[in-house]
């Protein structure tokens, strides 16, 4: 009876180990894409509201407006 509430001991084999590795670094690698994606579209949007003047002459220097 006692060994019922004991937790059986698992393996992790290399394999898995490294598809976990993998697609975990892959997720960082999205996330930052993602997040990097929001915040230009976001300095771009308030600099052509001209709240970030910094960011709004960067803008207009490429644009030529």
């Amino acid at each position: 009876m006692a060994n019922e509430l004991s937790p059986t001991p698992s393996r992790l084999s290399a394999g898995t180990a490294f598809k976990a590795g993998f697609f975990g670094a892959l997720g960082v690698v999205v996330l930052y894409v993602l997040l990097g994606l929001v915040l230009g579209v976001l300095a771009l949007v308030l600099g052509a509201l001209n709240v970030l003047p910094g960011v709004a002459r960067v803008f207009q220097a490429l644009t030529g407006r």
